[in-house]
């Protein structure tokens, strides 16, 4: 009981920093150790905002968010479809 009360506790106390991991809804990102943020309309846009630091990077929402839309589950091979 006291090691899932400590899991527990440990895994509330992740939740703002799963939270402040990405902000913003545009379609650009600014990716820094902080977590993303999302509020560039153009990839010009975020990369003006980054300048010259190398601790940065533009990236897609979808990037940042972790989808690929690649559609096909990890280790299928290429143009089989799932399942067959």
């Amino acid at each position: 009981m006291k090691a899932f009360l400590t899991g527990a506790v440990v895994a509330l106390g992740l939740l703002p920093r799963i939270a402040l991991a990405q902000n913003g809804t545009s379609p650009f990102c600014l990716q820094t150790a902080a977590g993303a943020k999302c509020a560039y309309m153009t990839m010009a846009e975020c990369e003006r905002a980054r300048g010259n630091s190398s601790a940065s990077q533009c990236i897609t929402q979808a990037d940042a968010k972790g989808a690929t839309g690649l559609g096909e589950p990890p280790g299928a091979p290429p143009g089989i479809p799932a399942g067959q």
